[in-house]
């Protein structure tokens, strides 16, 4: 339950102006002007599609006490500052300060999520968690996530994405992590961050912001770190590691394991989440049970069994190293091997040779390769120019007991491919 402020303290706390005079309660926060309700302080933020500034009367209708903008926009009840992503940062910050959980932050190019949500089925066998929602890593959404903090909770795991400098050192200032995790550095927002040394640079400031009584884990690729209390984990410390279509089976210090995630992706997850939380004292049954109950994301390497064929939906991203790991699980299975594979997004200069080479390692591991996108004419793939025509020609060429990899990143809603499919095969 949101711990309520007066709005004059909301405006204290955001360095803010406002003629608002009343001493009503603020009761939540909100960034949406259909969803706001009474007592909430809403913040007209500015994306991509649309600006918040055009909403502030609605919020103010639906029960908003105040509204915080960069400008006036004539509904009366405007608490200005310079920046609105930066105040309702700072205000999560503030918020984030009169509670003590133990918060644990993770980053990295892939497995953010899913390490996020083992970790966090871990430590809920043990304690009270807050984590974070869906995709709620950014400036937007970790504070919102903030906002949900409660005086019972022992543990705070927020995962911590990235796109440009800086952003994780905001994330940092604002969570306050005491223990840090970087699952990998690979080819992920080079658009952004400009080359694999800036996304490690990026990635790092988790750890140089960790209190000196912290600690930090991280994983393959992330090289030298000059700190005090680094772990690292990689795939090397495991034994008896066995894939399949149901799950994967492991060792880790003569102790066996099963997830039903798929793929040496996860399993390196796996591997990342029981490494922080055997530091942390957990024990083995309770780790051993609860990364057996955990269950993929929709759109993360996720199974899908029909008619016989076995689809694995990772429609959710991609990047070069997402994109290997996905065909290396694929390649594995004592089935036909087709990929349907799009654009990867955010790769900047390094977009075209990249396509080119995971193209090359496509071909190498299916048998049918079927691509859409603009980037995705470099897979030298059969392409297309319309998803639904795609979708088609593969179930018109379907012999009934394919394994189907359906990757590529959000933007281009790979997930409509799914669908269509699995609305012809019945």
């Amino acid at each position: 339950m949101f711990r309520t402020f007066m709005i004059t303290d909301v405006v204290k706390m955001i360095d803010g102006k406002t003629h608002i005079k009343s001493l009503e309660l603020v009761r939540g926060i909100s960034i949406n002007s259909k969803m706001t309700k009474p007592g909430d302080v809403f913040f007209a933020l500015k994306g991509e599609r649309t600006d918040g500034h055009f909403y502030t009367k609605e919020a103010l209708h639906n029960g908003a006490v105040g509204v915080v903008v960069e400008k006036d926009t004539g509904c009366g009840a405007e608490i200005l500052v310079s920046d609105t992503l930066f105040a309702l940062g700072k205000l999560a910050q503030e918020y984030r300060s009169f509670f003590r959980p133990r918060t644990i932050g993770i980053t990295g190019t892939n497995g953010k999520t899913t390490v996020k949500n083992l970790i966090t089925a871990i430590l809920n066998k043990k304690y009270r968690v807050l984590c974070t929602k869906k995709n709620f890593n950014s400036l937007i959404g970790l504070p919102l996530i903030l906002f949900e903090l409660s005086y019972d909770q022992e543990y705070l795991v927020v995962e911590m994405g990235t796109s440009s400098p800086g952003e994780i050192r905001r994330l940092c200032e604002i969570a306050r992590p005491h223990i840090g995790l970087i699952t990998n550095i690979g080819p992920g927002h080079l658009q952004g961050l400009g080359s694999i040394e800036g996304i490690r640079q990026e990635k790092l400031s988790l750890v140089k912001c960790l209190p000196e009584d912290g600690f930090a884990l991280v994983g393959e690729d992330v090289g030298d770190i000059e700190r005090k209390n680094i772990m690292r984990f990689s795939l090397k410390m495991l034994e008896d590691i066995e894939l399949g279509e149901n799950g994967s089976q492991f060792s880790l210090d003569g102790n066996s394991y099963f997830t039903p995630l798929l793929g040496i992706g996860n399993v390196y997850n796996c591997l990342a989440a029981l490494c922080l939380t055997s530091k942390m004292g957990v024990e083995y049954d309770i780790q051993r049970e609860a990364i057996a109950d955990v269950r993929p994301e929709p759109g993360r390497m996720e199974p899908i069994r029909d008619n016989g064929l076995f689809i694995i939906n990772d429609t959710y991203n991609a990047n070069p190293v997402s994109m290997r790991a996905a065909m290396d699980f694929a390649a594995v299975l004592k089935r036909k091997k087709v990929f349907i594979l799009g654009d990867m997004r955010e790769l900047g200069e390094e977009s075209k040779r990249l396509h080119v080479e995971i193209g090359d390692y496509a071909r190498k591991h299916c048998e049918l390769l079927l691509t859409y996108g603009d980037e995705a004419t470099y897979y030298q793939g059969k392409h297309f120019k319309d998803k639904y025509a795609l979708t088609r020609f593969l179930v018109k060429n379907l012999y009934g007991d394919e394994a189907i990899l359906i990757k590529a990143s959000r933007a281009l809603q790979f997930e409509e491919i799914v669908q269509e499919m699995l609305r012809l095969l019945r």
